[in-house]
Parts: C-alpha cells; sequence; structure tokens
C-alpha cells in the first residue's frame, strides 16, 4: 500500500475521532457552585409566563493566535454566531454585544488545557463584570477535547470554545452560555435520575419540568430525519419509556436536531441571573 494513501487513512481516522469527542461539553459543577445551587429555590415552577428582562450583557471576547499570528476566527463568524447566540435568548430578554475583541499572541493558549492555561491566561487576559469568552484551536477539559466549558453562577465570568465548533448555524455557545446562567444538561443525573413521569422533576434531573427526562449522556444519533427519538428502548426505574428532548439546547443530541431552549429553562436562567450574576454590566 502506497505511503501517501496510508497518511491519508490515519488522517481520516483523526478527524473522525477529533469530531466525535468535540461535540462534548466540558461542564462540571464545582463544590461551590453546587453549594450556591442547594440554597436557591427555583421560582419558575407553576410559571405562566417567561418574566422577560431586558437587558444587553457586555462580551470581552479574546482569539488567541496560532504560531504563525494567524487568529483562525475571523470577526464576520464571532459576530454570526452571535446573533445565534441572540436569537436563542431572545424570549428571555437578556442580550449580549461585544464590547471588545483582543487577541491573544500567545499561541500555546490556541491548545487550551484547563489545568495548564486557565489561571495563568486569565490572570492576564479577564475584564471583571463583563462575560469573558475564550476562543481557541482546541480546549482540553479533564483530559478530553471539548468544544468547551463555563462555569456557573458562583464560578469565574468565563467561557472558553474552540473555534472550530463556533458556527452560525449551532448552538454550541447558546449551550455554554446556558451553564453559565445555571442550566444543568438535560441528562443530568448528580441531583439524582429524573423520572419519565416527571413526579421528582423539581428536585432531580436538570431541576426544569417542562424538559422530559433524557436517559442518553452519549448523545447517540437516536433519532431520524425528523428527529423523532428512535432508540435505545430504556426504561427508567418505574418502567415507564424514555422519550427525551431532542432539540433541547442543554442535550448532547447532534446539532441538525438541537435548536430551542424551553419556557422553564427561561425562566431559570433570568432568575440565576437575578439572583447570582446581576452584577454583570
Amino acid at each position: 500500500m502506497p505511503r501517501s494513501f496510508l497518511v491519508v487513512i490515519l488522517l481520516l481516522l483523526t478527524s473522525t475521532v477529533f469530531a466525535q469527542h468535540t461535540q462534548r461539553c466540558g461542564h462540571q459543577i464545582s463544590a461551590q457552585e453546587k453549594q450556591l445551587q442547594q440554597q436557591f429555590i427555583p421560582g419558575y415552577f407553576g410559571c405562566n409566563f417567561i418574566n422577560k428582562h431586558e437587558r444587553t450583557l457586555q462580551i470581552n471576547a479574546y482569539i488567541v493566535l496560532d504560531s504563525l499570528g494567524a487568529p483562525g476566527f475571523t470577526e464576520d463568524q464571532l459576530n454570526n454566531a452571535l446573533v445565534t447566540l441572540n436569537d436563542d435568548f431572545e424570549p428571555s430578554g437578556l442580550q449580549f454585544t461585544i464590547c471588545k475583541i483582543t487577541y491573544i499572541p500567545n499561541f500555546q493558549y490556541n491548545y487550551f488545557i484547563d489545568v495548564e492555561h486557565e489561571d495563568q491566561m486569565t490572570v492576564e487576559y479577564y475584564e471583571p463584570n463583563t462575560i469573558n469568552v475564550y476562543f481557541c484551536f482546541s480546549v482540553t477539559r479533564n483530559g478530553g477535547i471539548v468544544c468547551g466549558y463555563a462555569y456557573f453562577p458562583g464560578g469565574k465570568d468565563f467561557i472558553v470554545l474552540q473555534k472550530g465548533c463556533i458556527t452560525d448555524d449551532n448552538h454550541v455557545w447558546s449551550h455554554e452560555m446556558g451553564h453559565f446562567f445555571g442550566l444543568y444538561h438535560t441528562f443530568e443525573t448528580d441531583l439524582g435520575v429524573e423520572l419519565v413521569n416527571g413526579s421528582n422533576c423539581e428536585t432531580a434531573g436538570d431541576i426544569v419540568c417542562d424538559t422530559p427526562a433524557d436517559p442518553d449522556p452519549d448523545g447517540n444519533a437516536d433519532q431520524n430525519m425528523d428527529c423523532l427519538y428512535t432508540g435505545p428502548t430504556t426504561q427508567d426505574s418505574n418502567g415507564d419509556w424514555y422519550i427525551p428532548p431532542v432539540n433541547n439546547i442543554m442535550s448532547y443530541y447532534p446539532d441538525a436536531c438541537v435548536c430551542k431552549f424551553t419556557h422553564q429553562q427561561y425562566i431559570r436562567m433570568i432568575d440565576q441571573f437575578l439572583q447570582f450574576r446581576n452584577y454583570l454590566w
């Protein structure tokens, strides 16, 4: 077999593995953030309307340059992705604007590793009371490559995103901003496993009752062309069959299906903003 053919095969395999891993979020709630959430009493159960809160928040965008000084991510790409972010958050009243774009010349940060680079990078490049968003070629969190991660309220005003994951037709930035304003993944189990009948939805799962229980943390392509869930055939402890929300921004389902937050997710984000991140300007 020609050597050039082997190289092509290796490149294809590498890109496939990379793509599989980069469809994931690196969010992990810290003990401090979890303690804050345990003190938080949700105000959105039973609400029939979204308490829309008109506020435009400032984003400081940091684009890390590569070893040749190239950004690998244009300002047009940034602005187009911002349009999608604002469209997703419009029902809440929260909107975002780029107040400053800073190019970071340290190419080592372009291959971002949380335990090696986060503290150092945020000492050098960080504006208090704003949302600091960093764009890197790759992002490693807890030893794995991810599309990005953010901190829950109680953590840093910090989001790091992989450049290749951010386009104007996906919702990765909105997913991480959801975490930033207190949303769990739809398949969260840290607070307990949510039952399909919703009887424990106020205290388990993602503690949002209008997102159906989701058993599939792997986000496999378990839906047909109409984005209807087709498997795996999984039951909860009551023997009820899961029908998870394959269109929810806080799930792990493919971009072609993911497109929305729910009514109560918007209310939760507003509650979290008002209680814990209202200092942002």
